[in-house]
């Protein structure tokens, strides 16, 4: 078992709210990009964090901080989206050549306020990368990170018509603040389905496994194991992950669902 790997399996034992966002992302670069040089990340996401610290006043407002965060990653550094979208889901790539998906920039914003101190939060808005900062008097902003803009509750309602069609309404759950585990999860879903879409079945297994390294308990992700390894002809294998999929799937429904699947799978393995 490799660093990263232990690295992740580690964090499986973690509560949502003790899982660290930077040390994830950069144990899954690690996974997925062997060779890569994880201090150097490192190092520069500190820089960024310091940089951050040095500019805050003793007791900011949220507006202060989306302001503050905003300089240093946007109009300093130049972070932002775009770039080869497998590249871009990758932390330490972004840090290299300054861009990336929407959701690894969401990464690097919530490494880097919470390493300063502040209160930050991702949000499960759909199809942007929003979090929310929260200050010492109860005060809450929302931004987007692909470019810093403060999003207020008509700038919302027009963000999702425009992906949603015109008749669309907000619905209070997009605004759900996502654990540190579940924003990972959602950050390597984007991957998965980038590498579906290319055809790449085996990469996005690959995604789908290393999720299972942090996130066990989730059963959907051993479902999805087993039926990327089915489409493979991995019978073995496919078996193996659908097990764990009905020893934890709470739905009766699904469950029996997935019995009825182990079952036809082990008929054709016999």
């Amino acid at each position: 078992m490799g660093v990263e790997t232990e690295i992740l399996a580690d964090l499986s034992q973690f509560t949502d709210e003790s899982v660290s966002v930077l040390e994830a992302a950069l144990a899954l670069a690690a996974l997925h990009r062997p060779g890569a040089d994880m201090a150097v990340a490192r190092a520069k996401v500190e820089d960024l964090v310091e940089q951050v610290r040095r500019s805050l006043p003793i007791k900011p407002h949220a507006s202060q901080m989306a302001a503050i965060l905003a300089d240093t990653l946007i109009h300093r550094h130049r972070f932002g989206p775009g770039g080869d979208e497998a590249d871009g889901h990758e932390v330490p790539q972004l840090l290299e050549h300054g861009r990336a998906g929407h959701d690894t920039l969401a990464m690097l914003w919530l490494s880097v306020a919470a390493a300063a101190g502040l209160d930050c939060e991702m949000l499960a808005f759909p199809m942007h990368a929003l979090i929310r900062l929260a200050d010492h008097t109860g005060g809450r902003v929302i931004v987007e990170c692909a470019d810093g803009r403060v999003l207020d509750s008509p700038s919302l309602r027009v963000l999702h018509k425009l992906d949603a069609g015109p008749s669309a309404e907000l619905d209070p759950d997009f605004f759900t603040p996502l654990s540190a585990r579940q924003a990972l999860l959602r950050w390597r879903q984007s991957l998965k389905m980038h590498h579906l879409r290319q055809g790449r079945m085996e990469t996005a297994l690959a995604v789908v496994e290393s999720c299972l390294l942090f996130a066990p308990a989730k059963a959907s992700l051993w479902r999805e194991a087993g039926l990327m390894r089915l489409r493979l002809n991995d019978l073995t294998g496919a078996a193996a992950a659908l097990e764990q999929f009905v020893q934890r799937e709470d739905n009766a429904l699904a469950r029996g669902r997935g019995k009825q699947l182990l079952a036809e799978i082990r008929s054709r393995m016999n």
